[in-house]
């Protein structure tokens, strides 16, 4: 899913909880921008300033949203805080990832993704129907006894 930047980010942390307590998907991909990437793809619409007497962190204040629509870009760090927090809270395991760029060269993946993983078992399921009230009307044994 590629949407959380898109709302308030109250609600993005909320969506994550949502998500992740009440639709249980085994594997949730969230992708988000990376803003310290932005540097790199705005390289062409510097400050008044040259980009050469810029420091980084001067850089990384000068920087925009891509997308109007944007109501906030997270950086690494707030995006790994978010995903680990929530993984930690609902029992998942999350692994990073992106898309553009580099890891390991600075300012990273223009885009970055956390893979939520959730050990899945039929009795999870059963639980998770009965804490919320739901009925099974079929369960799908795909062993062959």
């Amino acid at each position: 899913m590629q949407v959380i930047e898109h709302m308030e980010e109250d609600q993005a942390c909320l969506f994550g909880d949502v998500a992740l307590s009440f639709f249980r998907p085994r594997i949730l991909i969230v992708s988000t921008p990376n803003f310290e990437y932005n540097v790199v793809l705005q390289k062409s619409n510097p400050p008044a300033q040259e980009q050469e007497e810029l420091d980084d962190k001067t850089l990384l204040q000068s920087c925009k949203f891509r997308n109007h629509d944007h109501k906030f870009e997270w950086t690494r760090a707030q995006f790994r805080q978010w995903a680990s927090d929530l993984a930690a809270r609902h029992n998942y395991k999350v692994e990073f990832s992106g898309v553009g760029g580099s890891a390991e060269v600075e300012p990273g993946y223009a885009s970055q993704i956390a893979v939520f993983k959730r050990d899945w078992e039929v009795k999870d399921v059963v639980k998770h129907a009965e804490e919320h009230h739901y009925n099974i009307i079929w369960e799908w044994n795909s062993r062959k006894e």
